[in-house]
């Protein structure tokens, strides 16, 4: 696995923009960009600011036979999510799903209707194939 793609899991799991990121590093987001694309590699103290922010080692960050270990969630909306408006809407439905399930404001009668009505909706979807 790439750097740049465990940078962008890192990021979206702790929420944080690039720019904040490419801020909290204390580089220019043209220079994060650039690490992003591959044209350039951080040294130094930089990837070691990158790697503390982002909780891993710089090791880890510049290995490509290492890999993040992915969620559920997180490979779902990677295998079925080709644009970038998709995959927000996906990850902003997974996360009010999540929240509506653990956050105990639903019975259990509602959880269990909600729960239903997505099986629904995924049956009537494979049914229109």
């Amino acid at each position: 696995m790439k750097m740049n793609e465990k940078i962008e899991i890192m990021l979206d799991r702790m929420r944080m923009r690039k720019c904040t990121f490419a801020e909290s590093v204390g580089i220019t987001y043209r220079a994060f960009a650039n690490y992003m694309n591959g044209s350039r590699t951080p040294k130094g103290a930089i990837l070691d600011r990158m790697a503390k922010v982002l909780d891993l080692t710089p090791e880890f960050l510049l290995d490509d036979e290492k890999e993040i270990e992915l969620t559920i969630e997180e490979r779902f909306v990677k295998r079925s999510c080709r644009t970038e408006k998709d995959r927000a809407a996906a990850l902003q439905f997974l996360a009010d799903t999540r929240g509506l399930f653990a956050g105990n404001s639903l019975s259990d009668e509602d959880k269990d209707a909600l729960f239903q009505v997505l099986m629904e909706i995924y049956e009537d979807s494979r049914a229109s194939r």
